[in-house]
């Protein structure tokens, strides 16, 4: 399937595939995307370029960078869409197809995360192996944009960590 493209039954049911993948901006919940407009202020001041509309509602491609919770989506924005949060509803996933976890010595990761939430544990006949500490993690996405094998996704917070 291209990118951008609607499976048979998002045409059906009206979706696209790109909505339920979505990521919102930090501090964007459901409530406050019943308010935007899509104005695309957000977007358009956002110094790392990561917020993007889709289907007229901001989110965040870390695949262009990552988000330094700078408030100004926030402060642009003329709706009442944005709260003041420094961390996503989510954390980083290091998945299996990472290169550490391969065999082959990478730590691309911890060295752009710039909370130090991932730290590298050595193991015996092979390369250290990257651990997420998700008390640590705010979901900035910088560890996502550098994975030089796209392993990184996101998944969300532990209902007890995203009340903390």
């Amino acid at each position: 399937m291209e990118p951008g493209s609607i499976s048979r039954r998002g045409l059906f049911l009206g979706s696209s595939s790109k909505r339920a993948n979505r990521i919102c901006p930090p501090g964007v919940s459901d409530r406050g995307l019943s308010a935007c407009t899509g104005c695309n202020l957000c977007a358009e001041h956002c110094p790392t370029g990561i917020i993007v509309l889709v289907d007229r509602l901001p989110s965040v491609d870390f695949s262009l960078g990552e988000c330094t919770f700078c408030g100004a989506c926030r402060t642009a924005c003329p709706e009442p869409v944005f709260e003041p949060v420094f961390r996503f509803s989510h954390v980083a996933a290091i998945a299996d197809g990472c290169l550490a976890k391969q065999d082959v010595a990478c730590q691309s990761c911890g060295e752009s995360c710039p909370e130090q939430a991932i730290r590298f544990q050595p193991r015996l006949g092979g390369p250290f192996v990257p651990a997420l500490n998700e008390q640590i993690c705010n979901g900035c996405g910088a560890c996502m944009q550098v994975c030089p094998v796209g392993a990184i996704g996101t998944k969300p917070l532990e209902t007890e960590l995203a009340h903390a």
